[in-house]
């Protein structure tokens, strides 16, 4: 029987970017430059509900985590770096943060760099619609008076949720926000206020040996 993982992370992520859905970065398309400045790049955050974890001996479960970004300027074709900023939750201890930040900081450097790492009061809320054998999900985050967001699922007209393929067999379901507002200094392009753009959500899990939490 195979050891217990150093860590493991499973729950809900939940994330807005500031393209209409679906965000290109999805098909590995151009983002609409019209929406951001004459350039092809990107704005959004992932939030993750842990329901769920471990490090070593320290519980995660229950915990919440953000990350805010800007993509690189010119998109899917260039190899820069994705700038960030960390946030967990501040009803943390500081074991459980230092947990989260390690885990997170290696989780992202597949894609770019963390700039800062802050603290804030995350709030995490996920709601049921439609037919409740199959439902999608409204969603609701709020990192202090840093981020706020509200988004809706994307419904068939028989009142199922859309989704996309996920990039190893499972499904992005997808959505459409009605409160899309950052402000975040400590970004490049930290500053906006996009409503009725993409959302997507989904369950993830993180350890070792996945370190990506696309389903």
């Amino acid at each position: 029987m195979a050891g217990k993982m150093e860590w493991m992370l499973s729950g809900d992520c939940t994330e807005a970017c500031t393209s209409p859905p679906v965000c290109p970065y999805y098909w590995g398309s151009s983002t609409p430059t019209d929406l951001h400045d004459g350039k092809n790049q990107c704005e959004g955050a992932f939030t993750f509900h842990i329901r769920e974890g471990y490090h070593d001996s320290t519980d995660l479960g229950g915990l919440n985590v953000g990350i805010i970004f800007n993509s690189p300027i010119g998109g899917t074709a260039v190899r820069d770096p994705w700038q960030a900023v960390l946030y967990i939750d501040e009803k943390v201890n500081d074991k459980q943060a230092t947990a989260l930040e390690k885990i997170f900081r290696q989780c992202w450097g597949n894609m770019g760099e963390i700039l800062k790492v802050k603290r804030a009061p995350i709030s995490f809320k996920k709601e049921a619609v439609g037919d409740p054998a199959n439902p999608g999900y409204k969603h609701a985050v709020k990192y202090g008076n840093i981020y706020s967001m509200q988004a809706d699922p994307l419904m068939t007209m028989n009142g199922l949720p859309r989704y996309i393929s996920g990039m190893v067999g499972g499904h992005i379901y997808i959505g459409k926000s009605t409160e899309n507002r950052v402000n975040e200094a400590d970004l490049p392009r930290g500053k906006w206020d996009r409503p009725e753009m993409s959302n997507t959500y989904y369950e993830f899990s993180l350890n070792p040996e996945k370190l990506s939490w696309m389903p």
